[in-house]
């Protein structure tokens, strides 16, 4: 004998598929975030910079870092301790200093890294020749890269999450993003003629900024600034002494290195320059530490905010 459902019991059966239908869908929304992790909890599955996949089995013991911007990350977020390798790059925190070294940033030894027994090894996009070595040892990497700084914000939590720190990073991310957003409001409502044409200087010989893929570019935007390099379709880019003086920047930035190391006054001394307007009003700024502005870790912040005082004097004392 078949019951036919009165419509109460209808009215339940509708709302138990429409439950689950909810759920499903919400369970499919939680497979994989923006940054490429899956769900919370480990086993953890990524996808890298280089668009492999890999499994992080469990919170990692024994990390080895190829970059120096991860590096600075990973004692940021109090995973100093478990830090087992590192590049003679790697000059910050100090603690850093002290760590076994694997090599160079673009020249890591294989062997150094085997012998260090990490169950992590966090790597960059230009690496990618370099991983299959690694891989083939039984190591686990994964390579990650920022190109702006919404990709600092996304690649700090992604390595929260695979080395069991998220709320570490989470915290870390959220001040940035704080800082961040105080100088985009101030900027946000300026005119394409208030913002000024910058010129980044990295290094005097051969003149070299930073082009539309460079994450200088990132900051100078962010900043509200305009690069005179911005339509170059590059991330470092050779100027000459021409180019400079035809596109007559509003704004000089630098950060040198090493030997080369040079005075504002002895930019302002170069022949031909007197006429620049950066030059005719003083806009000149000096970073002293150019990793603040070159290396994508949470000290960019502070490269950020000093290029925005730069820019724009009035907003950012």
């Amino acid at each position: 004998m078949k019951i036919r459902p009165g419509k109460t019991q209808t009215a339940g059966i509708i709302v138990l598929v429409l439950i689950a239908l909810a759920a499903g869908i919400l369970l499919q929304g939680c497979g994989t975030s923006k940054t490429g992790v899956s769900g919370p909890g480990f086993p953890a599955v990524i996808t890298d910079i280089l668009g492999r996949q890999v499994t992080i089995k469990e919170p990692p013991k024994r990390i080895v870092s190829l970059v120096p911007a991860v590096t600075e990350t990973l004692f940021a977020l109090g995973l100093g301790d478990k830090v087992v390798g590192v590049t003679k790059y790697c000059d910050y925190p100090a603690e850093a200093i002290a760590k076994p070294k694997i090599g160079g940033f673009s020249t890591p030894s294989a062997e150094l890294i085997v012998a260090a027994q990490p169950d992590l090894v966090l790597a960059a996009e230009m690496h990618k020749e370099f991983i299959p070595q690694l891989e083939q040892a039984g190591l686990t990497v994964v390579a990650t890269e920022s190109l702006d700084l919404k990709q600092v914000l996304d690649e700090i939590r992604l390595i929260g999450r695979i080395t069991g720190a998220s709320a570490e990073a989470e915290n870390l991310a959220a001040d940035m993003q704080q800082r961040i957003d105080k100088i985009e409001s101030k900027v946000k409502l300026l005119s394409e003629d208030e913002k000024p044409a910058v010129f980044f200087e990295v290094w005097p010989d051969p003149l070299t900024t930073g082009g539309s893929r460079s994450f200088l570019n990132s900051l100078i935007v962010t900043a509200g600034g305009k690069n005179i390099a911005g339509d170059v379709e590059q991330d470092w880019v050779t100027l000459s002494p021409e180019v400079v003086l035809s596109r007559n920047p509003e704004v000089i930035i630098f950060s040198h290195h090493g030997d080369s190391l040079q005075t504002v006054e002895q930019l302002k001394a170069r022949k031909g320059w007197e006429q620049v307007r950066a030059i005719k009003s003083g806009r000149i700024g000096y970073i002293a530490d150019e990793n603040l502005v070159v290396r994508t870790g949470p000290r960019v912040i502070e490269g950020l905010e000093l290029v925005a005082k730069y820019i724009h004097p009035d907003f950012f004392q």
